[in-house]
């Protein structure tokens, strides 16, 4: 499979290296607006051709599938782009930084017929498939999303280019709690604002409740507010009455305490494969899923596919909203929750 990988900063690096260790794949192009890093990582990974030209990737008919991992506000014009030329595409998080710009994908995607998927990859970390297995349906999930201060010159945190860590991180924790819950969210309420970025119109923090259609519920809070020193970056609880699951500390160092299930305390020694930090976060997995999805048509079960893209950037801007307004943001689908 021939891949073009589309910005070569944290997450294009994390990508092109673990492709590089498939036998099935080709990395054919790397491109990224700063030439010299494009060049850089396509020496340590053994990619023939790097450049600053998007078009590149949608000209080669050896490219089979665009890796999009740009600043946000680019995924929808390249999105769009890629759709248009026949490639699939897998985008990093979230979707767009507009909910007009997700529905332009959305349309360009289902009307190419490409496949789509988006960079959430905790759905295939065996810590999230543990929660899922022990608490299939939850009646209250908890979740937070929290780090420390980003920077006012902080790219994620532009207006235009990355829209805040509510919408740039946040997106992750919101497609989360969708995934651990079997049913869709149909209204959120939320409280917050911008605690300390005065001199930038963004949102910084923000706790809310997400509704959903069998009657569970969610609170989730996320920010760069600080750094959490019990529970860790992300944490995510789920009850059900005589069961519950946590999952805290997931990006340092993952741990699993349940009640109600044996054993009582998962860590990366006891999931097989977790010993590798990028099993353990479900990147390796995700990679081999899209690979095969895009090169033989296996479609992944547990994958964020263009539909999940939308919701969860739809849901970090239904937060914002909510703040904004001070009223609850009933949500109307207009379809089926996505297989």
């Amino acid at each position: 499979m021939g891949v073009a990988i589309i910005g070569c900063g944290n997450m294009g690096r994390t990508h092109a290296r673990l492709l590089a260790g498939f036998d099935d794949v080709s990395l054919r192009l790397l491109v990224d607006t700063d030439e010299g890093a494009a060049r850089s990582l396509a020496a340590e990974v053994r990619a023939p051709e790097a450049g600053a030209e998007f078009q590149r990737a949608l000209d080669d008919p050896s490219v089979d599938i665009v890796f999009i991992c740009t600043h946000h506000h680019l995924h929808a014009p390249m999105c769009v782009a890629a759709a248009k030329a026949g490639k699939d595409i897998f985008c990093e998080k979230p979707l767009a930084i507009r909910a007009e710009d997700c529905a332009a994908i959305a349309e360009a995607v289902r009307t190419a017929g490409v496949r789509f998927m988006t960079g959430f990859q905790a759905r295939f970390s065996p810590f999230f498939l543990k929660l899922k297995e022990v608490v299939p349906r939850p009646w209250l999930t908890i979740a937070q999303y929290i780090d420390p201060r980003w920077g006012e010159q902080s790219w994620a945190n532009d207006p235009v280019a990355g829209g805040g860590n509510v919408l740039s991180q946040g997106c992750h924790c919101f497609d989360a709690v969708r995934f651990l819950n079997p049913s869709e969210v149909v209204s959120i309420y939320a409280a917050g604002g911008n605690y300390h970025h005065p001199t930038l119109p963004i949102t910084d923090a923000v706790a809310c409740t997400l509704r959903f259609a069998d009657g569970a519920v969610a609170n989730l809070a996320i920010g760069d507010v600080g750094k959490p020193a019990l529970m860790g970056k992300a944490a995510y609880q789920v009850f059900a009455g005589e069961t519950t699951a946590s999952l805290f500390n997931y990006h340092w160092n993952p741990e699993i305490r349940l009640w109600g299930a044996e054993p009582g305390r998962l860590t990366v020694n006891d999931l097989p494969g977790c010993e590798e930090t990028d099993f353990a976060h479900g990147y390796t997995q995700q990679m081999r899923a899209v690979v095969d999805w895009s090169l033989k048509g296996i479609e992944p079960p547990n994958a964020a596919k263009l539909d999940d893209g939308v919701r969860a950037t739809t849901l970090a801007l239904g937060a914002i909203d909510a703040i904004r307004t001070g009223e609850v943001q009933e949500l109307n689908w207009g379809q089926a929750r996505p297989e």
